[in-house]
């Protein structure tokens, strides 16, 4: 190469990322490396010599056609391309061609890899694996601290695994003595022979009803067991264990595999070692508000909490439950603060939230989704007590800044606030009748889960919705053609016209053109194999446990789905920075080439998957 070019390829590389990563020693020697080629409208790259290259647009425009010939993305100046093209047994390979006249850097890609051995950032960013390039990439988004507080972990990383472990007919005589004498504990665990938890008993409640009743010790443990018992699983985060100790004033909470046999347990003393996080005293104050006023000043602090775990580089799935917890915890001192104004409920019901909120995956911009379930006696009365009742609930959390649902899916709209027969009718009507409007109201009550009230209310509501939508192949039918109506927008940034935002920017909403659209076509994979977890990662890991998603189709789908919701985020963390509308709405001029290049892949991917699932689905 003409040593009189090198200032100028090296300048032009400084520019690019992850080049720009690089030292400056490191830059000129791969600067140096690198193949100038001019190619003509309509002339093509063809690799003769079967070697891997990796390419730079310099200047003009480039299209890539998909193996079947139909248009993958146009490409422009600083673009990047080579990963997967030419590769015929990948579902990602492409062909490619100049539509004018266009300068290209090429790399040898194993001597560019070679290069950058020594900064491992750089060459995942380089790597042909796409979800490899993803975790990259939001290795870069993330904020370089790496502090992992100890409420963002599983419980399983505090739980203490020594546990005394008892038979409902061991003798209460038996029991102490195994949990004084042989375990050293202050609780012990009632279990059925499959090790299924039914009861447990503290040292307390020994005290209480033992010895302050003169209780016959040789009578069995289950006839004084404890049965209505608060639990935690493993993976669930030790937040969530926080909050129940907070919410029922407990000491004690069993830790339980997947198989609910348990496996530890949890106390206070377990989290005083440990260091107190902020969300941690919100929630504890939200508990103790004693006003609306008083919640309003607390919603304040919900931005710092998302801005801290956005510094910690959590996970967008762990900030999406801690946001999720956060708003439950609003929800339900609002229904305490709402039965303190209109009195005692007059019936059972069940406060319940649907979608994002339920699926437990809030963020900054989420909107009210909720509902009442009432009892079958309910009266006319009872009917107007919960209208007045969940205006005040859904009026208080609009001024938390949770929005009104502009579909008014809200308990304060009559139709959402009914009998529990009438909603087990709904979900019949909405199985079986999926035409588009009765659609829309099942897609947001397709996921629902309780914040308040009577368990037994919500859960017979709750396994007729199941057994109506799971397996369903006329509702999976109508589902899916519903969501192929959004297609991700492949050539986003030279061949399609973006919406405008109020100010007249052209913006991408990620909501609707990555996330929703994965979201609904998981949703319907996981209800097709029977699936009971509401989460979009949980369902994805039991499709790919189930075998329904081979390894390499669950990390592509996983890392995009992780990829695309930490872009909103940090979109809503630049947001609260500099002081502007939380939303979905993303400027694409914002981001560099390589960023563009890999909002393209992801989209790709969820298009690719759009496809499969038309095609094994016969839509």
């Amino acid at each position: 190469m003409n040593n009189e070019l090198l200032p100028n390829i090296v300048s032009f590389l400084q520019t690019i990322y992850p080049f720009n990563l690089l030292p400056s020693t490191a830059l000129n020697d791969i600067a140096q490396t690198v193949d100038i080629l001019l190619l003509g409208p309509e002339e093509t790259i063809t690799n003769d010599d079967n070697s891997t290259y990796l390419y730079i647009i310099r200047t003009g425009v480039m299209q890539q056609n998909n193996l079947d010939g139909t248009l993958r993305a146009k490409l422009g100046e600083e673009d990047i391309f080579g990963f997967n093209l030419q590769q015929n047994d990948s579902e990602f390979g492409y062909s490619i061609l100049a539509i004018e006249n266009t300068l290209l850097y090429r790399f040898d890609y194993a001597s560019l890899i070679v290069s950058v051995d020594a900064y491992p950032q750089i060459a995942s960013s380089l790597a042909l694996s796409l979800n490899t390039r993803l975790r990259a990439q939001d290795a870069k988004q993330n904020s370089e601290q790496h502090t992992h507080q100890h409420y963002l972990r599983p419980n399983s990383d505090l739980a203490d695994p020594k546990i005394a472990i008892v038979s409902p007919t061991d003798t209460i005589q038996e029991v102490a003595h195994q949990m004084r004498n042989v375990i050293g504990v202050s609780c012990a665990f009632i279990v059925d022979e499959n090790r299924i938890l039914i009861g447990m008993i503290t040292d307390k409640d020994m005290t209480k009803r033992v010895v302050a009743q003169a209780k016959n010790v040789h009578e069995p443990i289950s006839s004084i067991m404890t049965k209505d018992i608060h639990t935690v699983y493993e993976d669930d985060l030790v937040m969530s264990a926080v909050h129940l100790m907070m919410k029922h004033n407990i000491q004690n909470i069993p830790v339980l595999n997947n198989q609910k046999q348990v496996t530890g347990f949890i106390t206070p003393q377990h989290l005083i070692q440990n260091d107190s996080v902020q969300s941690i005293f919100l929630l504890d104050k939200i508990r103790h508000a004693d006003s609306i006023a008083a919640l309003i000043d607390l919603s304040k602090q919900r931005s710092a909490v998302f801005q801290s775990m956005m510094g910690s580089n959590a996970s967008p799935t762990i900030i999406g439950q801690v946001l999720s917890m956060i708003y439950d915890a609003f929800t339900y001192r609002l229904i305490e603060l709402a039965i303190v104004q209109f009195g005692q409920p007059p019936c059972k019901f069940t406060w319940i939230v649907a979608g994002s909120h339920a699926r437990n995956e809030v963020h900054l911009a989420s909107d009210q989704d909720n509902a009442i379930i009432l009892a079958d006696d309910a009266t006319g009365s009872d009917r107007i007590y919960f209208n007045h009742f969940a205006m005040y609930v859904c009026k208080a959390l609009s001024e938390l800044d949770y929005s009104l649902c502009t579909g008014r899916f809200m308990a304060a709209t009559p139709k959402w606030c009914q009998k529990a027969h009438i909603w087990q009718e709904y979900y019949r009507k909405w199985s079986t009748n999926p035409e588009y409007d009765l659609l829309l109201n099942l897609n947001v009550f397709l996921e629902v889960r309780p914040i308040y009230g009577d368990d037994d209310l919500f859960e017979n509501v709750d396994a007729c919705r199941h057994e109506l939508v799971s397996k369903n192949m006329s509702l999976t039918i109508a589902m899916l053609r519903n969501t192929l109506r959004t297609r991700p927008p492949l050539g986003i940034f030279k061949n399609l016209v973006l919406e405008k935002d109020g100010n007249n920017n052209k913006v991408l909403n990620i909501k609707k053109a990555a996330i929703s659209c994965m979201v609904d076509f998981i949703r319907i994979h996981s209800l097709m194999e029977g699936g009971t977890a509401l989460n979009t990662s949980e369902r994805m890991a039991f499709l790919h446990e189930n075998k329904v998603l081979n390894d390499v189709t669950y990390q592509d789908l996983s890392e995009t789905y992780h990829y695309v919701n930490r872009l909103r985020f940090q979109h809503q963390l630049q947001a609260i920075q500099n002081e502007k509308p939380i939303d979905n709405q993303l400027q694409p001029d914002l981001f560099g080439s390589f960023e563009r290049q890999h909002i393209k892949d992801a989209f790709r991917i969820v298009s690719t998957f759009q496809e499969l699932m038309k095609m094994k689905f016969g839509v």
